[in-house]
């Protein structure tokens, strides 16, 4: 058995904040949903080949902007019924979820991690949680002014700095059948169709044409995907992007 601590995979990639420098390229997407029967697809390869999975994550975009996040809920459980499954949401919904969503929250002892941005007043955040301590759910809420930016082109550090200043911590990411040792590989195209810019297309595992043992040994080992990434990433103050994001929004000097 092979073991994987922590795993994430979008629910959505389109969201409902639009922050400036979204590590999903939020900004830039198009409406799009996970669809229960690919992600049910993806977990039990990956279980059926013999990995064992301890933490799984569910990302946006904004997921609860997904019509049945509560299918991906059942799906995950079921599959990985002893993995700690946490949603990363801005929490702008929560007070228009349902009772199925709360109900399904306790029943899979989900962690909720809301990040709280400045569109936020201390009133709200207060409403948010004696809405959850209501329900019984275990939360983490963080208050976020900033956002990292750490993308660049033509980088001339070594790998040796460029892993030391990781902020991921191993957040290996499922998509589409692939896997990557963080979102970059992901989302890499999609800034080179938009903006032209060249940062590296390597990074994705295909997790059909892999054994466990290939897949885990991939995760743990960086590889070139990983110029991607400053030595030197800077703080940015949150801001929206407005409604014509640029490629500065994600590029340092850019």
């Amino acid at each position: 058995m092979q073991i994987i601590d922590y795993l994430e995979f979008w629910a959505t990639k389109h969201c409902n904040l639009n922050c400036k420098g979204c590590s999903s390229c939020s900004p830039i997407s198009e409406e799009w949903y996970l669809e229960t029967d690919v992600l049910e697809k993806d977990l039990s390869r990956l279980k059926k080949i013999g990995i064992s999975i301890s933490n799984i994550n569910i990302l946006g975009g904004e997921p609860l902007l997904h019509p049945r996040i509560v299918d991906l809920f059942d799906v995950v459980k079921t599959i990985y019924p002893n993995c700690k499954l946490g949603l990363l949401t801005n929490g702008l919904l929560l007070r228009k979820m349902n009772e199925e969503f709360w109900n399904c929250c306790v029943k899979y002892s989900i962690k909720l991690k809301i990040t709280c941005f400045p569109v936020f007043s201390e009133s709200d955040i207060e409403q948010i949680e004696h809405l959850l301590n209501q329900h019984g759910i275990e939360y983490q809420l963080t208050r976020k002014t900033r956002f990292n930016k750490i993308l660049t082109e033509n980088n001339k550090s070594n790998i040796k700095d460029i892993i030391q200043a990781c902020g991921c911590n191993n957040a290996y990411n499922l998509y589409d059948g692939y896997v990557s040792r963080c979102t970059v590989p992901m989302i890499a195209e999609q800034l080179n169709r938009r903006f032209g810019t060249r940062l590296n297309l390597e990074g994705k595992l295909n997790i059909y044409n892999a054994t466990a043992e290939d897949i885990v040994n991939f995760l743990s080992t960086p590889n070139r995907s990983c110029i991607n990434c400053s030595a030197f990433p800077i703080k940015v103050k949150w801001e929206k992007a407005g409604g014509s994001p640029t490629k500065e929004d994600w590029i340092i000097g850019g």
